[in-house]
C-alpha cells in the first residue's frame, strides 16, 4: 500500500505505508509524507477512510496547521485529481513485471519519479472543469 502526494507544480512524494493502515500509522505518514511538502497556501484533500477522519489525524492536521479540504462529496473520484495518476502508475508498475514486494515498492518509486510534471499540472488545470462537470451532471457520473 502506498500513499502519494502532488502539488500543482509537479512536486510529488510517494510513502510506503503498512499492511494494515490505523490513525497512528496515517498520522507517521503524514509526517513523512505531507509536512516536508506543505505550504501555508496549500489546500490538503484526502479521501474519507476512516483512519483520515480520526480525531487523533484530525488534532494532528490541526496542530500541525494543515488546511484540510473536509466537504468534499464523498466516493468523489471526480473531483479527486491524484485518481487519474493512480491508474497511470498501476499500468506502469504491471509493466515491470516485479517479482517481490522490494521490487514492486522499487518500481513504484521510479515509475511515480516518471510522471511528467505537465500532466499534474494539467490535472491541476482541470480542477474548475471537473466542477462544473459534476454541477452539469447533478453529482452522476462524469467523463472524468
Amino acid at each position: 500500500m502506498v500513499w502519494g502526494a502532488i502539488k500543482e507544480d509537479g512536486t510529488r512524494i510517494l510513502i510506503r505505508c503498512p499492511d494494515r493502515m490505523n490513525s497512528v500509522g496515517y498520522e507517521d505518514v503524514l509526517k513523512k509524507g505531507l509536512l516536508p511538502i506543505y505550504e501555508a497556501h496549500n489546500i490538503f484533500q484526502q479521501d474519507g477512510a476512516p483512519c483520515h477522519k480520526s480525531r487523533l489525524v484530525s488534532s494532528f492536521l490541526d496542530k500541525s496547521m494543515v488546511c484540510v479540504l473536509s466537504d468534499w462529496p464523498a466516493q468523489s473520484p471526480d473531483l479527486n485529481i491524484i485518481e487519474p495518476l493512480w491508474s497511470y502508475l498501476k499500468a506502469r508498475v504491471e509493466s515491470c513485471r516485479p517479482s517481490n514486494i522490494e521490487a514492486l515498492w522499487k518500481c513504484c518509486e521510479e515509475q511515480w519519479a516518471m510522471i511528467p510534471d505537465q500532466q499534474i499540472k494539467n490535472l491541476y488545470q482541470s480542477i474548475q472543469r471537473r466542477i462544473q462537470e459534476v454541477l452539469r451532471k447533478k453529482g452522476l457520473n462524469t467523463r472524468y
